[in-house]
């Protein structure tokens, strides 16, 4: 994982900062200008935080597989179902 890759802090943060620019914002803006900003509000609510989700490149879990039993191994290499 790179300094440049994403991470699960960094869509939180992305949802912090939304929510904190939607609730407390104060903005002088006239019609079309509060169009344009609830259109690139959803814009980054609909398509860059599942981008960003889709793009996170962490390891969340690791699940080890489990060893398989001597007498499965003997089953299956004479072609019997264990």
């Amino acid at each position: 994982m790179t300094e440049m890759s994403f991470n699960e802090e960094d869509k939180l943060k992305m949802i912090e900062f939304l929510n904190m620019v939607a609730k407390h914002a104060r903005l002088d803006l006239d019609t079309q200008e509060v169009i344009q900003y609830f259109k690139l509000l959803s814009h980054m609510q609909q398509k860059i935080l599942p981008k960003i989700d889709a793009n996170i490149l962490e390891v969340k879990r690791v699940i080890e597989p489990k060893p398989i039993a001597a007498t499965e191994e003997v089953k299956i290499a004479k072609g019997k179902k264990a």
